[in-house]
């Protein structure tokens, strides 16, 4: 149980590996064999991937004061970011991108522990001492929930970011350039990262027993 508005002390430790697993997807960037008809060369980075399997294994809380530490440690000066780091990033256009993994991590972190309808134990299974006891059973965590839970935050990220660039930049052709290169160019390799982020959340769940 949490005291008052504290974290408790796991979710001290969900926030640090948080912190951690973020920053070291930043700075991994993965290209995709040049001899790959239509994609060769293509390169993303995992940033995304350490925010979304921190909210799928943590929860909410943990994810986005995660994110918060991450943000604090980039404006002081850090080079964390992908563009390096320092309080001038706030008038870098990705930055917006960045400000959209806090609405993501809740969203993300509240869908993948949501509460489910429990299904209730046919009463041909209940003891007989107690045939009107008709206990209640949690349904494990899915795949498409994860998935979805991950669909959501990429869409938080991009729509925040979208907003942020908006309100940041002038309407003209830089614009478009911008909005092509951080919601366009850099989706599909997102997507790809969403989908082994789901997967590898899923497994670890089911190992943690989460």
């Amino acid at each position: 149980m949490r005291a008052g508005r504290l974290l408790t002390p796991l979710e001290w430790l969900w926030t640090a590996i948080g912190v951690i697993l973020t920053i070291l997807g930043t700075l991994t960037q993965v290209s995709l064999p040049p001899q790959w008809p239509g994609v060769g060369g293509y390169s993303f980075s995992l940033q995304i991937g350490g925010m979304l399997l921190t909210a799928c294994l943590a929860g909410p809380v943990a994810a986005v004061c995660a994110q918060l530490v991450y943000l604090g440690l980039g404006l002081a000066g850090l080079q964390v970011f992908a563009q390096g780091g320092g309080w001038q990033y706030l008038y870098q256009p990705a930055f917006g991108y960045l400000l959209g993994f806090l609405p993501a991590a809740w969203a993300c972190g509240t869908m993948a522990f949501r509460q489910r309808d429990p299904y209730v134990l046919p009463t041909s299974l209940l003891p007989r001492r107690n045939p009107y006891l008709l206990p209640s059973i949690s349904a494990p965590v899915r795949l498409q929930d994860l998935a979805a839970a991950s669909l959501v935050a990429l869409a938080l990220v991009h729509l925040t970011g979208i907003i942020y660039l908006l309100a940041t930049q002038p309407w003209d052709r830089e614009l478009l350039k911008l909005l092509r290169l951080y919601s366009g160019y850099t989706l599909p390799g997102q997507l790809i990262v969403v989908s082994f982020a789901a997967v590898i959340a899923l497994l670890l769940r089911r190992l943690l027993l989460l």
